[in-house]
C-alpha cells in the first residue's frame, strides 16, 4: 500500500519534446464513473497508477467540481487486462477521501462511489500550480492525458467523456507543488486519431505554466 504522503507533482521547470514509450488505441479505452455520496462537494480528484509513486493532476481541472449526489465519467487507459489505481478526492472543507488499489478491468466499465467510508480526515493541501495546455494544432483534441512519467499507464483522460478540447482552446489543470522536479508525460489524440506527445519536468518555480500542443508534437 502506498503512503498518503506520497510526493505529489508540481509546477513546471522546462518543456522537453520527445516521443513517449507507449501509445494508445482509442478503441481500447475503458470508462470510469465517479459518484459523490460523501454529503459534501468535491473540489479536487487526483489519480495515481499502481506503478507510480506520484499523484497525477487534478482530473476535475480548474473549472469543474463533483457536487454531492452527482456523477462524472472519464475515459481511462491502462496496458493490461486489468490494472489498479489509487484515487484521492478533496472536498470543500479540505477533507480527504482515499480509495486504494482499485482494480479496473476490460470486462466492464467501472463505477467508483466516494463515500464517508473512504474518509481519511483533514488533508493539508499544498499550493497548487496551474498548468495550461493550449491546442494550437488546427484539429480538435478528443483525449488529453497527463500522466506521471514513472508509470507505464496513461491513466485518466483529463477531459470528461463528453468534452472536446477544440482548436484554440485552453485546458487548465491543477498540479500540487513540491520541490523536486518530476516528469509528466502528455498525450493528446485528435479527431483523426492522430497522436501528439511530449513530456515536461515539473517543480515549484511559478504559479502558472503554459504549454502549447503543436503540430511538431505529432508522432
Amino acid at each position: 500500500m502506498k503512503r498518503v504522503t506520497r510526493i505529489i507533482a508540481v509546477a513546471a521547470l522546462t518543456l522537453l519534446v520527445a516521443s513517449a514509450a507507449f501509445g494508445i488505441n482509442p478503441d481500447n479505452l475503458n470508462r470510469v464513473t465517479f459518484v459523490n455520496h460523501t454529503g459534501y462537494d468535491i473540489w479536487y480528484l487526483f489519480f495515481s497508477p499502481e506503478d507510480s509513486d506520484y499523484w497525477g493532476a487534478d482530473i476535475l481541472g480548474t473549472t469543474r467540481t463533483l457536487d454531492d449526489g452527482k456523477e462524472l465519467s472519464f475515459y481511462i487507459h491502462y496496458p493490461d487486462y486489468s490494472n489498479a489505481f489509487d484515487f484521492m478526492a478533496i472536498d470543500l472543507d479540505g477533507d480527504a477521501y482515499l480509495i486504494w488499489d482499485y482494480v479496473i478491468s476490460d470486462d466492464r466499465a467501472a463505477t467508483i462511489e466516494i463515500t464517508m467510508a473512504d474518509y481519511d480526515g483533514g488533508f493539508e493541501m499544498p499550493d497548487l500550480a496551474e498548468v495550461q495546455l493550449t491546442n494550437v494544432t488546427g484539429y480538435d483534441m478528443w483525449y488529453v492525458f497527463f500522466s506521471p512519467g514513472d508509470s507505464s499507464m496513461w491513466g485518466v483522460d483529463m477531459l470528461d467523456d463528453e468534452t472536446i478540447l477544440f482548436d484554440g482552446e485552453i485546458l487548465d489543470l491543477y498540479v500540487p507543488v513540491a520541490k523536486s522536479a518530476t516528469r509528466y508525460d502528455f498525450q493528446g489524440v485528435d479527431e483523426d486519431e492522430d497522436v501528439y506527445e511530449f513530456w515536461v519536468e515539473l517543480s515549484n518555480r511559478q504559479d502558472v505554466y503554459a504549454f502549447p500542443i503543436e503540430l511538431s508534437d505529432l508522432q
